[in-house]
């Protein structure tokens, strides 16, 4: 069986991996120069190499730490204190265990219980599918009242999807909330938090080895113009450089990046991949000479301002530089997208002075932008009618992305179960087999 996987990102890396292992002939094509997207790497002078984003994950994501594990990388984990505030109003706010949470003065003492119960109720049990039918405004309105809602929530909100959140289901929130308590144990509610020290690009390598290694091709920079429909089912894949055919084809891509490589489609189906909806993200890091601050993340309750969190860690390799990364998510077709690097730093720089009086452009050793326009799933209400199935309506053609990880939240934890079980749906398939879906 020849499968070919478009898009060498960490689905469709970690879906090759388990193929190739149980000797599926494997071609893995990309087109970009370098395999990962948002989790590759940046090269500056003399030869410094930096993770493109910040991608983090918790104690408890075992799927990740055994695959690193199994690839012989696991030396590459690093956990660090999760220590994390707000900034509102130009001050910090410490938000890290429960001392700071009683203290924390963005809230009245009525209003922390209510934040408190919240988060209480997000570790509980829930029905996701009842959250599903919900906004999270109308949620969390309903839940902490509107003085929290409006003093905390709706801007963290609004920075997070653009302004535009009216129909984000209360399931992402849910989902977020439980993921996010469960770094913080108790009695204290300290908690820690792990990356690779090469960043997720460590994984993405050791991956593409083992891929090689067993048989698998791996092409870059070779851009897939269209899968060709039949009524049998799934054609040939037409490239810049040829057209090529094979046993099955799996599409490890953004649903709308999908959406233009199948333009022969049926219009229904057309139609039902369009509601899924996507954030885009720009994402600049900078190194510095030294520490922005001793905190791991900072969360903006401004969303006026051109980035929402504050992302902060050291370098792995040379302990006297810090890096700091400046997210940004926003609509695909948000104009920031149009934006050069430099009017970005500018702009960025200028919003960072006000909050840090001690921080000194001359301290930035290296600054670099990085943009995806399809980077992160949008859970709007009754996201679980909408998100596209892994098999479409064409014979041996597949799709396979991270807005089918739902309720769960888009993590890395949550691609890398997901890559695997639908490697050993496809293994478990006759060839001409339509009706194939993801193991829940």
């Amino acid at each position: 069986m020849r499968v070919s996987i478009i898009g060498g990102g960490l689905m469709g890396m970690t879906l090759a991996y388990h193929l190739v292992k149980a000797g599926v002939d494997v071609t893995v094509l990309e087109q970009g120069a370098e395999l990962g997207g948002m989790s590759g790497e940046l090269v500056f002078d003399q030869g410094l190499r930096v993770p493109r984003s910040q991608q983090t994950f918790v104690p408890s994501d075992s799927g990740l730490q055994a695959l690193c594990a199994e690839l012989g990388i696991d030396n590459e984990l690093v956990f660090q204190s999760a220590r994390a505030g707000f900034l509102h109003q130009e001050e910090i706010h410490p938000l890290s265990n429960i001392i700071d949470f009683l203290r924390f003065p963005i809230l009245g003492l009525r209003d922390r219980i209510r934040l408190g119960n919240l988060i209480w109720r997000a570790r509980s049990p829930m029905d996701w599918e009842i959250l599903d039918a919900v906004t999270a405004k109308d949620w969390l309105l309903e839940t902490v009242g509107g003085e929290v809602f409006e003093r905390l929530w709706k801007p963290l909100l609004e920075a997070k999807f653009d302004w535009v959140y009216d129909h984000v289901s209360a399931a992402f929130v849910w989902a977020w909330l439980n993921r996010m308590s469960s770094i913080r144990t108790a009695p204290h509610m300290a908690g820690s938090i792990g990356y690779l020290k090469r960043g997720h690009y460590a994984l993405i390598e050791a991956l593409a080895g083992a891929i090689r290694s067993h048989g698998g091709k791996i092409e870059t920079g070779v851009r897939v113009r269209e899968i060709e429909l039949t009524q049998d089912g799934v054609g040939s894949i037409r490239t810049s450089k040829q057209a090529e055919t094979f046993d099955r084809v799996i599409a490890a891509i953004a649903t709308p990046n999908f959406m233009h490589l199948i333009p022969s489609a049926s219009s229904i189906y057309l139609q039902q991949l369009g509601q899924s909806k996507y954030l885009g993200l720009i994402c600049p890091v900078m190194v510095l000479e030294k520490p922005l601050t001793d905190y791991w993340t900072l969360h903006l309750t401004d969303p006026n301002y051109p980035f929402a969190t504050i992302i902060e860690t050291p370098h792995p390799t040379q302990s006297d530089l810090s890096l700091v990364y400046l997210p940004r998510y926003t609509a695909p077709d948000n104009d920031w997208m149009g934006v050069s690097d430099e009017d970005i730093r500018k702009a960025w720089i200028s919003h960072l002075k006000p909050l840090f009086p001690e921080f000194d452009e001359q301290q930035v050793r290296w600054f670099a932008v990085t943009r995806s326009r399809y980077v992160e799933p949008i859970y709007a209400i009754h996201a679980a009618r909408h998100t596209p199935k892994f098999a479409t309506p064409y014979t041996n053609l597949y799709l396979a992305n991270s807005s089918q990880v739902f309720p769960e939240l888009p993590t890395s934890e949550a691609v890398i179960n997901h890559a695997r079980r639908l490697a050993q749906e496809i293994l478990r398939q006759p060839m001409n087999s339509v009706s194939v879906q993801a193991v829940p």
